[in-house]
């Protein structure tokens, strides 16, 4: 391998996606191609996030991040599920809705589950909540206050996006 060849090769890459193409098929090893990385984002102008923006778009790398996703994913609601399995289902009261709402704003999904006693799909079930009353506040132009989304997000999912539907 000729490695003046092949770091022209990836210096004359006109965009990140084609700098990213080229760096896959390049045999230059990976540390050496981070410092060319580098030195092409000084000579093109182009930001690391550029770069990433290409690289989530490559099929190639598509394929290499979607493997296993499946399996991360349950690994991640079974770590991060800090309800108890003998208690019943959890009831979620106004003021709890309402320190959700506020902790919202602030914290992780597996933080509140955490903080909830609750596990990750609850957590994003009431995240679907309080985005669909806010969405339906905004379609009938009322003002999106606090009060009024809790007070929506106190009935259920079903009856919300049926509520959204009829006036959307």
């Amino acid at each position: 391998m000729d490695y003046k060849l092949e770091k022209q090769k990836l210096m004359s890459a006109k965009t990140p996606e084609q700098y990213v193409e080229r760096s896959l098929h390049s045999k230059i090893k990976r540390g050496e191609k981070g410092s060319i990385t580098k030195e092409w984002i000084g000579k093109t102008g182009f930001s690391h996030e550029d770069i990433l923006f290409a690289r989530n778009r490559n099929p190639h790398w598509k394929k290499v991040k979607g493997k296993g996703s499946y399996q991360r994913t349950l690994q991640r609601i079974k770590s991060f599920n800090y309800s108890k399995t003998s208690a019943p289902k959890k009831i979620w009261a106004e003021k709890d809705l309402d320190k959700f709402y506020e902790l919202n704003k602030t914290m992780n999904d597996w933080q509140l589950a955490k903080n909830f006693k609750a596990s990750l799909p609850a957590i994003n079930h009431i995240r679907r909540k309080l985005k669909i009353a806010k969405d339906i506040l905004e379609i009938k132009k009322q003002p999106v206050k606090k009060d009024k989304i809790i007070k929506m997000a106190l009935s259920n999912e079903k009856s919300l996006r049926t509520q959204l539907q009829d006036i959307s």
